[in-house]
């Protein structure tokens, strides 16, 4: 049954949570800041992504993808680097990527070295942040404490090998923080689209322990509304990854949003052995207006090697 739509204002969010939380003495407890750049005038995407345990550790990635590479990926990692309990995502160094927070919720500085590749951006946020602690049911236990999501312009340089790209396109973030237990959910569906500065979409529907359950957000026409429900229909390869999409999402002011995507560009990331992330970048429409954006989904690894060598029913 579906709940009766009922908007609710956003309430502020507090400027810290732009920046580093404390931790609490729990086995899976991290926080997370992911970075992702659709540039499909070039067939390319790119993500940035750091990450700390309550322990201090910390990794980063830089990821470059698609047929614009040239190639296979360029992919970048380390884990495990100590960290002082000081250092701040104002001046967040770990490994190839360095995040400057304006700690404002404004906008952020980035400077991603990597051998194969570099990325030298400025990212301005198009809307208030939304944290999934807004929704009546809270941020689900397994996934954080609190999780922020925010749509924005990027503009800068990407250096392939000796190739350099300027650009200006649409960025996504977000930035989460507590328990993260990967195993509990059994699937999911995250997506971020723009289509221009007043217009934007995010989504995160989910299943896990016996629900499907979603959050997300609509922004346009000068004001931002938490989803309400949302139907999806999308297609994918022989390898399972996302191809086509169209979606129709309705908002808590009672406005529907209608969206198509087709994805370009697809990478796996991995953040444990029982985990697979498949990340696609898209070129899309959104209520007929040209866009882009970017999906992830989830599946339990076994799951999808299953799906992978299993013969066609039909």
């Amino acid at each position: 049954m579906k709940k009766p739509l009922q908007h609710r204002p956003f309430p502020g969010l507090d400027r810290s949570n732009n920046g580093r939380h404390r931790l609490r003495d729990l086995p899976l407890e991290r926080e997370s800041i992911p970075y992702t750049f659709v540039l499909p005038d070039h067939d390319l995407a790119a993500f940035c992504y750091t990450w700390v345990n309550k322990d201090s550790k910390a990794g980063s990635a830089f990821v470059v993808f698609g047929d614009g590479v040239g190639g296979a990926p360029i992919a970048e990692a380390v884990d495990g680097i100590e960290v002082p309990q000081t250092m701040n995502f104002d001046d967040w160094r770990v490994g190839a990527v360095h995040l400057r927070h304006d700690l404002q919720f404004k906008q952020a500085e980035m400077r991603l070295e990597g051998q194969g590749a570099s990325l030298h951006a400025h990212f301005e946020a198009l809307h208030p942040p939304y944290a999934y602690g807004f929704h009546p049911d809270g941020c689900p236990d397994y996934a954080a404490t609190d999780r922020i999501e925010q749509a924005g312009r990027v503009h800068g340089t990407l250096r392939i090998g000796e190739r350099r790209i300027a650009f200006e396109a649409f960025g996504a973030r977000d930035h989460s923080w507590g328990t993260r237990d990967w195993q509990t959910p059994q699937h999911w569906k995250w997506l971020h689209a723009q289509a221009g500065a007043d217009l934007c979409v995010h989504f995160w529907q989910f299943q896990a322990r016996g629900k499907t359950e979603l959050r997300g957000y609509v922004f346009k026409e000068d004001a931002i509304a938490e989803l309400h429900s949302l139907e999806i229909e999308f297609d994918h390869d022989e390898q399972y990854n996302q191809r086509h999409l169209e979606i129709e999402l309705q908002d808590t002011l009672g406005r529907v949003t209608m969206l198509k995507g087709q994805h370009y560009a697809h990478f796996p990331l991995i953040p444990g052995p029982h985990t697979t992330l498949t990340e696609g970048a898209m070129r899309c429409e959104i209520d007929g207006r040209t866009g882009m954006g970017w999906s992830e989904f989830m599946w339990p690894t076994s799951y999808l090697e299953y799906l992978r060598s299993s013969p066609p029913t039909r």
